[in-house]
């Protein structure tokens, strides 16, 4: 029971940490800028950076006082993120995990525009508009990387210490579930098959650039698709068509986390 508790207060701690600096933002930052809320307004994008960036710069002071209150000595701040090589078959094998998750989430967002939920679709325009292309690749690349810097680096390594790998993983996929709230309850529950993605493919391949290539393959290839029109042109077809991208998709992706994950290292 310790172990868990200790599981759910590392949690707790980071999860502080990020609000702390997202409250600094809307109080202190935004009145500034002017830009609106966190993650509301302009330059969504660049919001995430600014938040990411100080929310792992805060992480890394309150890891050190820590483990100093703690009388321990653990190993350094960013030797815990795992920035271990990956080979180039893996990682072509997280690109196309990342593209089928992009085809799944484009497939259920056009479903639910065709049955009247527009929440998903709507925060996918919002992102899209807020700023430039350019800036928007760019940060799909960069924010991407920071976000699972955060939350598999720094949150899911801290708290898998001493219990079952499926624990932590269900935790950080339930954070990640939370964050997407701007993108209405699907974009949750889409959160929470990533978060079990991310987490499983990390722990086998002990290399946060496993995750972080899924992460960036999906985030780039979607705004991609938008830029081109090939995610509006989608509105175009059936149904049934859609539906069954999504299930192929959903079982592509099922399959594959579960091959990696039990095929030996």
């Amino acid at each position: 029971m310790k172990n868990y508790l200790l599981m759910i207060g590392n949690y707790l701690l980071y999860l502080a940490v990020m609000i702390v600096v997202i409250l600094i933002y809307n109080t202190i930052v935004n009145p500034i800028l002017g830009w609106g809320q966190f993650g509301t307004g302009e330059n969504i994008a660049v919001q995430m950076f600014l938040v990411l960036v100080a929310t792992i710069g805060l992480s890394a002071f309150v890891y050190k006082i820590k483990y100093r209150v703690l009388k321990q000595t653990p190993e350094s701040f960013w030797g815990i993120l795992g920035f271990s090589k990956i080979w180039l078959g893996s990682l072509i094998y997280m690109i196309i995990i990342g593209l089928a998750f992009t085809l799944l989430n484009a497939a259920v967002m056009k479903l639910l525009l065709l049955h009247n939920i527009p929440s998903l679709n709507d925060f996918t325009e919002s992102y899209y508009n807020s700023v430039s292309f350019t800036t928007l690749i760019v940060s799909s690349v960069i924010t991407t990387a920071l976000e699972l810097i955060v939350f598999i680096g720094i949150m899911f390594n801290e708290a898998r210490k001493n219990v079952p790998v499926f624990w932590p993983i269900l935790g950080i996929a339930l954070i990640i579930a939370v964050i997407q709230a701007p993108g209405g309850i699907w974009m949750q529950l889409l959160g929470v098959a990533l978060g079990f993605v991310y987490g499983f493919i990390y722990v086998k391949s002990s290399s946060i650039w496993s995750v972080i290539t899924i992460g960036v393959a999906f985030n780039v290839s979607l705004f991609s698709m938008k830029k081109i029109g090939w995610l509006d042109s989608m509105e175009n077809i059936s149904e049934i068509s859609l539906i069954i991208l999504a299930v192929v998709m959903a079982i592509f992706l099922l399959v594959s986390t579960v091959w990696y994950w039990r095929k030996p290292k």
